[in-house]
Parts: structure tokens; sequence; C-alpha cells
């Protein structure tokens, strides 16, 4: 494993094992044969309540099987967890973060997950270390995970969004990817506050299945992939100004400082809304990378 390790992914809730709305985020920092992990979720413990245990787990045969990390604890409306453990041995456990796959929360009959590919999570496999048989907290009518989630997963997998490649390996050059794309699909135009020329191509996540690879590079990103799975859209981006075109990847979302933190972390800086100037807080809009 390299030096150095950053992961950071969303967790969701799950009902009935089917994944619902995003409640928080995990942080994972790793270096030097340590590794600081971060959980924060939205939420608070009401007089009486049991703590939400958290876990890391692993991938083993037909199992997820998961070593505790820790109880949550509640700090001003939100509900935390942070520690450093040894990266090779999480919490002197049976496997290292290279093995990892995730963390899985669980409470007061509520199960939450956050998987590193940002992939639904089969909650219903999940055997802590330790744990003979499984203590399920859903409702035994929960089980598999659904028909809609099985087919968002084969639409993303279809799309395969991978690394961005070096320039310089590219068979295409920008411009001749957004004339393919603009011979395929409908394209807006608008001209932007400064007189650049913006258009934008509006794929879905069955359209991204008609878009080869080596004519965009959509890239493995956690914040991208969630924002298809929650508004089930995202933009492609071309702006003309003068002499200089810049080509951008936008995801929708709605302008706030959580929002805005973890969209810096996934290396979208830029918020547009792209039609109507004002106020940004609380707006819809898109968050923009920048692509080279």
């Amino acid at each position: 494993m390299s030096d150095y390790k950053r992961l950071v992914s969303y967790i969701y809730e799950y009902v009935q094992g089917e994944k619902r709305e995003s409640v928080g985020f995990v942080k994972v920092n790793a270096r030097d044969g340590t590794c600081k992990i971060q959980i924060h979720m939205k939420g608070f413990y009401v007089r009486g309540q049991q703590p939400y245990r958290a876990y890391v787990f692993t991938q083993r045969r037909e199992q997820l099987t998961g070593q505790l990390l820790g109880e949550l604890e509640s700090r001003n409306g939100v509900l935390e967890w942070s520690g450093t453990t040894v990266t090779e041995h999480l919490m002197n456990g049976g496997f290292s973060l290279e093995e990892s796959k995730g963390i899985y929360i669980e409470g007061e009959e509520h199960i939450y997950a956050a998987q590193w590919d940002d992939y639904p999570v089969d909650v219903e496999r999940f055997v802590p270390l330790g744990r003979s048989a499984r203590q399920a907290l859903v409702k035994p009518d929960g089980g598999m995970v659904s028909e809609a989630e099985e087919k968002e997963t084969e639409i993303l997998k279809a799309a395969e969004l991978e690394p961005e490649k070096k320039v310089e390996e590219r068979r295409d050059t920008r411009e001749e990817q957004w004339k393919y794309l603009e011979n395929r699909f409908p394209v807006m135009q608008y001209v932007d506050g400064s007189g650049a020329v913006m258009s934008s191509i509006r794929l879905d996540p069955q359209s991204l299945t008609r878009v080869p690879r080596d004519k965009w590079e959509l890239g493995n990103n956690s914040f991208l992939l969630h924002g298809i799975y929650q508004y089930r859209h995202l933009l492609l981006l071309r702006r003309k100004a003068e002499n200089k075109i810049n080509y951008y990847i936008g995801v929708p979302g709605v302008y706030n400082d959580q929002e805005q933190m973890m969209a810096s972390m996934f290396g979208f800086q830029e918020f547009r809304m792209l039609k109507e100037p004002g106020v940004k807080e609380g707006s819809f809009g898109y968050w923009c990378r920048t692509l080279a």
C-alpha cells in the first residue's frame, strides 16, 4: 500500500436492506503506518437511547466481517466518532485498511453504511468479529437489495466510470470528444455573465451507458456517483470565451456549507447556478470540476 491513502465516502441509511438518503460521511487518512478514521452523521441521542456502534468491514466469501471501532458520541446535534489505529491491523483486528470495504453502523433498530466505492452495501450479510450469528436489527422481511438498487448498480458499472488517464494517453482531443457527444445528445446553450458561451449536455444514467469511455473520461469519483444517485443526471459543460475553451463535469446539488466541504474534497471547487445570479445558500445548481 502506498505511504499515503485518503478515503471519503457518504453514509446512507438502510431500511429493510434498501439504500436510502445520505446522513453523513466518513473520512480516512492513512500515513506512515497509522490510520485516522472520522465519522460524522446527522442526529442526536435522546434520554435512555443506546449509542450507535460503528464497525469497519471487509468481505470474506459471502460475508461482510466487521471490526468494532467504537460508539458514536452526540455533539451539538451530530453523531461523531474518531480514532487512530494501525493501518495493517485495524483496531487490532484481523484485516488491514487495504482489505477494508467500508463502514457499518447499527443501533436502536437503525442501520447505516458507507462503502468506499459508493455502491450499495448488502447489510444483511454483515457479521461482527466475535459474533457467531447475525443479530439482525432490521425486520425479518428485509432482505436482498431492491430491484431498483440492483438496476442502479448495473447502470453505473455499464458506464465504466474509471480514473482519469493522462492527457497524452487519450486517443481523442477534448474538441473531438465534444463533437462526438453533441452529435448524439441534445445541447443547451446560453451566455454567462462574463459573455462566454456555455454549452451543456445532460446525461442520465441510461445515457451514460451510450458514452464510450474513450470519448469522455468520467472518473470513479464518489461525489459524482452520489450526485447521479440523488438527482439521476449530471452535466458535461463546454465554456468558450474568446480563444479559450474549457470543459467541466457538473454534479447537481444544493449549495450549503456541508456540501461545499464534500464537493471540494472530491475536486469540485466551483458551484454554478447556470441560469440565475443571486444568493447561493440553499439554491440548486451544479458543482463543477475542470477537465484537463
